[in-house]
């Protein structure tokens, strides 16, 4: 109902608008010819029937050629009977007589309609309403104008030469009169139409002062000219005046001036007063007296008007399209500036993840800072059929987790391997509402991680909690650029930790190796000595594992290695060290832990020993002066106890006898 509303005053502004110029072209008819001299019609018309719209073209699939054409065909039905409503009324009411008011009818509908169609080839963005912004646009607007003119006044005036309607038969001065002032029509109308329809266009700045004194001037110099030297050929003064007003002001301000001086200068003209009002004696004799004194002002006044705003629309079009060049100019440096800014950033992002302690952690805070996010993530399969968070970055932001059989976007983007932007996850079918109402975001975007083999790794996912509508061209690549980098950074990161572990784990059992034993020891005698808390080595040993060994194969020592690191693992603490001594021997520290403690842990361990073995324990207490060497040699010496004793049995190294205090007399 609105929209029919808004149609339906549209339609009267235009209706009201072209009863307006055609009743103002009536009052220049000649007695007798039917035809007024000025035509501001023209241009109010060929501006209506560009804005017509038709539904023409949409929703099927016709080729493009006779789409265009049946789109021309319904803007000239539905064109058509609203002109032909105004404007046969309009030459009725100004004295026209039913043929004359249907021949003028019909001539202005041809023209217009003859016009647009050429426009549609040569100049398509005006007809689609753009505004006239280019000197070649112009060329185009005045060649159809003239072309559409010259056809319709030749049919026109030959008709009513036909019907002897048109006094001294058809005459190319009548012609001409008819073309120039289609021309003038729509070259004053039709620039500022198109510009004041449209929102949006560049601005010069404001001089009022300035446009005060050009209107001041104006004035003065009109009155001066068509007052007191209208008998000199000194028209060419005005032409300074449009000159200033292309150079200094805006395109819409020309449209203006242009449109006041010409209206001022055909009155003025046609009441008999100024430069162009004649009397021409002898100039067309074969004429009647009275046709060329009425013609031929027009036409002179016509050309003169005509010429002034080619004149200035074409200095400021070229100025315009110079304004448009440098603002080009100017965005694209801006947008390499920002692509610059942007690269920087990227970079300083990519090099923190090489230097970074945490991966993980680095690729979410370098997304959110190319991004601008409020958050993000770094979400990869965790082993147990789930997309985990395994780092986050932003305020506010809990780790998350989505089954891999739940139906939403990250799971879709992780196994589809497409980025997706979202703008608003509340009106998105898989976004899921338990994530988005949880962590209270509105916009995101999700970005596939894949190894560099092409596997898929995670999905890294950047979050906002108030709406963005798109991303900035920028986003898009950096996203792409910082998961393709974060998945070689993490492969590259747990490459290391692998290759860490490795350095300071027993490949067979896990357990640490002598290197990692002899750091850790080396800091839990120091934590002793500094807090004086107890410390226990235990040396353990499995009992005939050669004879295993030899009797059920090195793989099945092997496993029996394995599993009783595993078993003996599962009695300690976390504080505790056990690490593989060599062969069959383990070693184990055992920090805050008396030797009779140890003595309880060693029993514990032999209670485990997997496949039916059993081990033979080695117990030792560290002492103040003592080395970690000096404390597992008295381990040894227990364990070699202990075999002695018939093996499976857990020893402690004796106390050292205490040293007796000197006697003094």
């Amino acid at each position: 109902m609105r929209r029919t509303t808004a149609t339906a005053l549209r339609a009267l502004r235009w209706t009201v608008l072209l009863g307006l110029a055609l009743a103002a072209g009536r009052l220049t008819a000649l007695e007798g010819h039917g035809f007024a001299l000025v035509s501001p019609a023209a241009g109010v018309a060929a501006l209506w029937c560009a804005r017509t719209r038709t539904g023409a073209g949409r929703g099927h699939r016709a080729p493009p050629g006779r789409r265009a054409a049946s789109g021309a065909v319904l803007r000239a039905a539905a064109f058509a009977v609203p002109l032909t409503v105004v404007s046969l009324p309009v030459h009725l009411l100004t004295g026209a007589d039913v043929p004359a008011a249907a021949l003028l009818t019909a001539a202005l509908l041809g023209q217009t309609l003859l016009l647009v169609a050429l426009l549609g080839r040569w100049a398509p963005r005006l007809v689609a309403g753009a505004p006239l912004d280019r000197v070649r646009h112009l060329v185009a607007l005045v060649a159809a104008t003239a072309l559409a003119a010259a056809a319709a006044g030749a049919a026109a005036l030959g008709a009513a030469a036909s019907a002897d309607a048109l006094p001294g038969g058809w005459s190319w001065t009548s012609l001409a009169v008819w073309t120039a002032r289609a021309v003038v029509g729509v070259l004053l109308v039709v620039p500022l139409g198109l510009r004041l329809q449209q929102r949006g266009l560049p601005r010069r700045p404001p001089r009022a002062g300035e446009l005060a004194a050009l209107a001041a001037t104006g004035v003065l110099l009109h009155g001066w000219l068509f007052t007191h030297l209208q008998d000199l050929p000194v028209a060419f003064l005005l032409l300074p005046l449009t000159v200033w007003a292309a150079l200094r002001f805006s395109t819409s301000v020309l449209s203006v001036h242009n449109l006041l001086a010409g209206a001022a200068a055909v009155v003025l003209t046609l009441e008999g007063v100024g430069p162009f009002a004649g009397p021409f004696p002898g100039v067309f004799p074969a004429a009647p007296d009275e046709v060329a004194a009425a013609v031929l002002p027009a036409l002179l006044v016509q050309a003169f008007v005509g010429v002034s705003a080619v004149v200035g629309l074409v200095l400021a079009l070229v100025r315009d399209e110079r304004d448009a060049l440098l603002a080009r100019v100017r965005a694209q440096a801006a947008g390499a500036l920002r692509q610059a800014e942007h690269a920087v950033a990227l970079t300083a992002a990519l090099r923190s993840l090489n230097a970074a302690e945490d991966v993980r952690a680095a690729i979410c805070a370098a997304a959110r800072e190319v991004t601008g996010a409020d958050g993000a993530y770094l979400l990869e399969p965790d082993g147990s059929g789930a997309l985990s968070s395994a780092a986050v970055a932003g305020a506010g932001f809990p780790p998350v987790s989505v089954r891999l059989e739940e139906e939403s976007v990250t799971t879709a983007v992780f196994r589809g391997g497409d980025p997706l932007f979202v703008a608003d996850l509340a009106a998105h079918d898989g976004a899921s509402p338990r994530l988005r109402e949880g962590l209270g975001v509105t916009s995101a975007a999700f970005q596939p991680v894949r190894t560099s083999l092409g596997e898929r790794a995670g999905v890294l996912v950047c979050v906002w909690r108030a709406r963005v509508d798109a991303l900035p061209a920028h986003v898009p690549i950096a996203l792409a650029t910082l998961a393709s980098e974060a998945a070689h950074a993490v492969e590259r990161a747990d490459l290391l930790l692998r290759l860490a572990l490795a350095a300071e784990r027993d490949p067979l059992t896990g357990l640490a190796n002598r290197r990692r034993w002899d750091e850790s020891v080396a800091s839990e005698t120091a934590r002793a000595a500094r807090s004086g808390l107890p410390l226990s080595f235990v040396l353990l040993d499995l009992d005939h594992f050669k004879r295993y060994n030899d009797t059920l194969g090195h793989l099945a020592g092997d496993d029996l290695l394995r599993e009783f690191a595993t078993a003996a693992a599962g009695c300690l603490r976390e504080v505790d060290t056990l690490a593989r001594w060599g062969g069959e021997e383990f070693v184990l520290a055992l920090p805050g832990c008396s030797a009779a403690g140890a003595r309880a842990v060693a029993d514990r361990i032999r209670a485990v020993v997997p496949r039916g073995q059993t081990c033979t324990a080695g117990v030792a207490q560290w002492r103040p002066g003592q080395t970690a060497a000096e404390v597992l040699a008295l381990c040894d010496l227990a364990l070699y106890e202990g075999k002695e004793r018939g093996r499976d049995v857990t020893v402690v190294a004796d106390e050292p006898a205490p040293v007796p205090a000197p006697v003094t007399t």
